[in-house]
């Protein structure tokens, strides 16, 4: 995508609005170079949930191979979507603490990449934090079907602050 004659970028913001109508403040929470398994966009997910350590929340990484050919019902489909999962800080979420190195969620079953509109995307869009600690993960496969994950929320955490 293209604008004003330079290339978009499709990184992850976080803005504050006193409206709804009129956004400002705008932060930059997440570039595409952030995150290793992804070479061409990053963006929000599923909203996040507070834990102790901060907010939980789910991001969708784009990695564009320009290798793939025909993948799904489109006759050039060159991206794999994954799901990766960050912790930001509770009194600035615009803050990140640490992120997944790796996708928490990637295609591999049947569905994600041999069938539907889109093959090779998982797409997180919700998230629930039950009362044991387990997290659900609700996400879309292949643009076509949605799919449920659990993981426990410790874990998550923990994933997210190795390798800081």
């Amino acid at each position: 995508v293209y604008s004003l004659g330079m290339k978009d970028r499709f990184d992850m913001w976080l803005s504050e609005s006193p409206d709804l109508e009129f956004w400002g403040k705008s932060r930059l929470v997440m570039a595409v170079e952030d995150v290793p398994f992804a070479n061409n966009k990053v963006g929000p997910a599923a909203p996040p949930v507070k834990t102790e350590k901060g907010w939980l929340t789910t991001f969708h990484a784009v990695e564009l191979d320009t290798t793939r050919g025909k993948h799904g019902w489109e006759d050039k489909w060159q991206k794999v979507y994954h799901g990766g999962i960050a912790l930001l800080d509770l009194e600035d979420p615009s803050k990140v603490i640490g992120m997944s190195k790796t996708p928490i969620l990637a295609p591999e079953l049947y569905h994600e990449c041999e069938e539907g509109l889109r093959t090779h995307v998982i797409f997180p869009g919700g998230m629930i934090l039950e009362p044991d600690g387990e997290v659900k993960i609700y996400y879309g496969a292949a643009d076509t079907v949605e799919c449920l994950a659990t993981a426990n929320v410790d874990d998550l955490i923990k994933i997210c602050l190795e390798n800081k």
